[in-house]
């Protein structure tokens, strides 16, 4: 029953508009705001406990170690970590162990995070920022993707690829296609972790708007294209910079 529900479910997405979440003119926002919202019921019905996610978050963090020179002696770990137990302290679902790993890349700009509490920025990204506050507005839209349950759904939708699919012997390339096929959903879960990420700062003590220079400077390099925006993974840094700081004033106030 519950595989025909979710085949009926990912049957729907296929139609229909609504408004977009933050850009109300974009209708590719319009059209993956109604279809990330159908996706994650179909997904909740497949429902993994704390524990389950701090273990496969464990799992997962020991392929990132053998993938990525992760420092374990890294001099300001202890800064790093002295923001997480401040951040962390606002985040809504309990029970969570936030660790930080720096991983040593000083040419990429990239921060990241798994299922079951593991957050993750290179050194360059750490280097590159101009104030605590905005490191701070970086980890804390990392927690807030773990917070709101994006990345425990990512792990979600292998489950359920595998789930409905197994009986036909098409099980992990299901999981693995079901991650590939609804990757640019994932632009109204970077939506979501902005607003989270600036609530937990504002909350923390931090200012929230010194988290907006990382947009500016990444919008510099930028130019609108609708084909691109329909495959990207990540809204442009010019929506999310306009939608954070409309966020920021209206809602948080400051």
């Amino acid at each position: 029953m519950k595989n025909a529900i979710v085949a009926l479910v990912l049957l729907f997405t296929s139609f229909g508009f609504v408004h977009a979440q933050c850009n109300p003119d974009d209708t590719v926002e319009s059209w993956y705001t109604w279809a990330k919202d159908w996706e994650n019921y179909a997904i909740d019905q497949y429902p993994i406990s704390l524990s389950d996610e701090a273990y496969i978050g464990d799992t997962l963090h020991k392929g990132m170690m053998k993938e990525n020179k992760i420092l374990t002696k890294y001099s300001k770990q202890p800064y790093l970590d002295g923001i997480v137990k401040k951040l962390s302290h606002y985040v809504n679902r309990k029970g969570i162990n936030y660790t930080i790993h720096v991983i040593d890349d000083p040419q990429t700009l990239n921060a990241f995070s798994l299922a079951g509490g593991h957050l993750y920025i290179t050194t360059k990204m750490i280097d590159w920022t101009e104030s605590e506050d905005e490191l701070a507005f970086i980890i804390a839209h990392e927690i807030a993707h773990i917070d709101n349950r994006h990345a425990a759904r990512k792990v979600q939708k292998m489950i359920m690829g595998r789930s409905v699919f197994e009986p036909y012997g098409y099980g992990d390339i299901a999981a693995s296609l079901s991650l590939m096929i609804s990757a640019p959903f994932g632009q109204i879960d970077e939506y979501d972790a902005d607003r989270g990420g600036a609530t937990l700062v504002s909350k923390a003590g931090y200012d929230p708007r010194k988290g907006l220079r990382f947009f500016v400077k990444m919008g510099e390099d930028e130019n609108y294209d609708v084909w691109e925006k329909v495959l990207r993974t990540h809204p442009y840094s010019q929506e999310r910079l306009n939608c954070l700081e409309a966020f920021i004033q209206n809602d948080l106030g400051k």
